[in-house]
């Protein structure tokens, strides 16, 4: 595989020699942003420097297409803030206006866009001057409620002029007389880390439905695909550019073997981004400690034997992606430029790309103006207060809190089960269970102050706690390490209890009950009373399956969030009981209450409660 790319690129520079009509692109890009608009740790203005090297791209290059790949928005201080700034309003709106200050040609559509329901979507999408993609989502029942503006269908393959502020499966840009085609596609697990679907997004559905057992598409998103491929290529255009969102897992990958007539993906939702071994300037120079997990961009050829081109970036706003590629007439990608990669977005880079550019590079001053409203409302002044302090950083990064225990997920978990035992004393959980998903951010230190807390759990979910058969808890712990080494939002981190599991046998996921384990080897828990079950041992169930255990976990996974449907089995079945105040503020008590404002937690911990073996049953580095 590795030879056939090298001949590739020896073919792509061939060619290029050879070549007599060339259209050059720079295609500027980024994907999973989510509100981050300042580090929470450090205050870096990392959108105000994703803006200025925008600005920067765009004076290098005229023949820009500016895309982002989903995840627009995440609920969290800087996400709420925006009701608070009289310009914007509502929830989410800054993130709409940082992008048509930025000039934004079109959005594919993500999951977080949601997080905050469909009328905060209604909201952001009819503010927004550019369009949002996607295939498989189908938006003509949504229902949204009285004064929210309508969810507006664009045409298929209309531009993004006349599709902005729609919802569309495709559009073009014409850029310098030529047209680039736009597709998106939502991921295919969709419904399963959209909080409780049925009731914050009423009517919408999969294009074709969904499964109810498991919320995964019944109808595949690749010949949705191609149909948006032929609608376009009808138009004479032949550069298209998918904009996927497929997430560490999804049930329908669009590998590049399945299409045709794609040239370029922009891949989203995953963990790990790609560059070139070699920074030049601004160009593929990493953030300290950030290492590329592939080149940049990553070589494929599609169904019919052309080449197609796969990229993404890092999230957060803390990169942003350049591809700098030339077409021939026929719409082939003949050449890659070098400088094509990541550009760090820090203060140091910058000031690079200024020296490339040879100008002042600054970002647009609706950017800074709105920022700095965010940064005046009480909800952001207010996060700057200090709760405590740590002696180690709390891990909170998306690679870790999706395949191990961190310090974090148990600082989550252990502040979950202590403040449940005390307010339900009549029904004291034995366990409690987090999903690294819904662990944002790491907390750096020394000091701990509400926006790292708020950042880290931005979604603030309460925390609910239901009865559980052992049948059901051990469906539950076999949906938890289900997807490993996938970095699935669905891994655990717990507290009363500890698990092994072996990650090289069969994974079970969205199962409501389970008599056998799978790979699951071991699972004990210590009740609230301070006693022992052993529930698996050996890869085998032990004792009465429907004896109880009484589970603390966020109201997310209680409605079958992350294929969690045990948990919403148990409830439907018997009901639960749920906080008034979120994580936040439980973990905030927790650190100022219990802990005295002081953590001590190691990174990685002495005695981890969640254990991977292998086949041979020892444990795995």
């Amino acid at each position: 595989m590795k030879i056939r790319y090298a001949l590739l690129t020896v073919l792509m520079l061939f060619m290029a020699a050879q070549a007599q009509d060339i259209f050059t692109l720079q295609g500027v890009h980024s994907s999973d942003n989510e509100s981050a608009f300042q580090d929470p740790n450090t205050l870096e203005e990392r959108i105000v420097h994703y803006a200025a090297i925008i600005e920067g791209l765009r004076a290098l290059e005229a023949n820009t297409v500016y895309l982002t790949a989903g995840d627009h928005t995440l609920p969290g201080p800087f996400y709420e803030a925006a009701s608070e700034v009289e310009s914007l309003g509502a929830n989410g709106l800054a993130d709409i206006a940082f992008f048509n200050a930025t000039g934004l040609t079109a959005n594919g559509i993500g999951n977080h866009e949601f997080d905050g329901g469909l009328d905060d979507f209604a909201r952001m999408l009819a503010a927004a001057d550019y369009p949002f993609l996607s295939v498989n989502l189908d938006f003509s029942n949504a229902q949204v409620s009285d004064g929210i503006p309508a969810i507006e269908l664009g045409e298929d393959g209309a531009s993004v002029a006349d599709n902005a502020g729609k919802v569309a499966r495709s559009s073009y840009v014409e850029v310098a007389g030529e047209r680039i085609g736009l597709i998106g596609r939502a991921p295919a697990d969709f419904f399963n880390v959209i909080n409780d679907p049925d009731t914050t997004m009423p009517g919408v559905d999969f294009v074709g439905g969904r499964n109810a057992e498991d919320n995964q598409p019944l109808v595949s998103a690749v010949d949705m695909v191609l149909e948006q491929v032929d609608i376009l290529e009808a138009q004479g255009i032949n550069k298209i550019i998918l904009l996927d969102h497929a997430q560490d897992f999804t049930a329908d990958p669009l590998s590049a073997d399945f299409l045709r007539g794609v040239d370029i993906i922009v891949s989203a939702g995953s963990t790990g981004f790609m560059a070139r071994a070699e920074a030049n300037g601004p160009f593929n120079n990493l953030r300290e400690g950030d290492t590329s997990g592939t080149f940049y961009p990553t070589l494929r050829l599609d169904s019919e034997g052309n080449l197609l081109l796969v990229i993404n970036s890092d999230q957060l706003y803390r990169y942003v992606g350049r591809l700098l590629v030339d077409f021939d007439s026929d719409g082939r990608i003949v050449r890659v430029d070098p400088n094509s990669g990541p550009i760090a977005t820090t203060e140091a880079a910058v000031a690079a790309l200024a020296e490339v550019v040879g100008a002042d590079v600054s970002a647009p001053a609706a950017v800074t103006e709105t920022l700095a409203a965010l940064q005046a409302t009480p909800t952001i002044q207010e996060a700057f207060t200090v709760v405590g302090e740590t002696d180690s950083v709390l891990n909170g990064a998306r690679a870790d809190v999706r395949g191990r225990e961190t310090n974090l997920g148990r600082l989550a978990a252990d502040s979950t089960l202590w403040y449940t035992q005390g307010a339900f004393a009549d029904n004291r959980p034995d366990v409690a269970l987090k999903n690294g998903g819904g662990i944002r951010a790491t907390i750096a230190g020394p000091t701990i102050t509400r926006l790292v807390i708020d950042t880290a759990l931005a979604f603030d979910n309460q925390i609910s706690v239901v009865d559980l058969t052992a049948a059901e808890l051990i469906a539950t712990m076999e949906n938890a390490v289900s997807r490993v080494p996938a970095a699935d939002g669905r891994f655990p981190q717990v507290a009363g209890m500890v698990l092994e599991y072996d990650p090289s046998r069969e994974g079970i996921s969205d199962a409501t009950t389970l008599e056998t384990p799978s790979r699951v080897k071991s699972l004990v828990v210590t009740r609230a009373d301070g006693t022992e079950d052993v529930v698996i041992s050996d890869y085998e169930a032990q004792g009465d399956l429907s004896r109880m255990f009484t589970l603390a976990t966020n109201s997310f996974l209680l409605t079958g969030g992350d294929g969690y449907q045990s948990l919403s089995a148990a409830d439907a079945a018997r009901g639960s009981i749920t906080t008034e105040i979120g994580e936040r503020q439980v973990l905030t008590d927790y650190i100022t209450g219990v802990l005295g404002g002081s953590v001590s937690l190691a990174e990685p911990l002495d005695n981890s409660r969640i254990i991977a073996v292998g086949m041979d049953g020892e444990m795995s580095e």
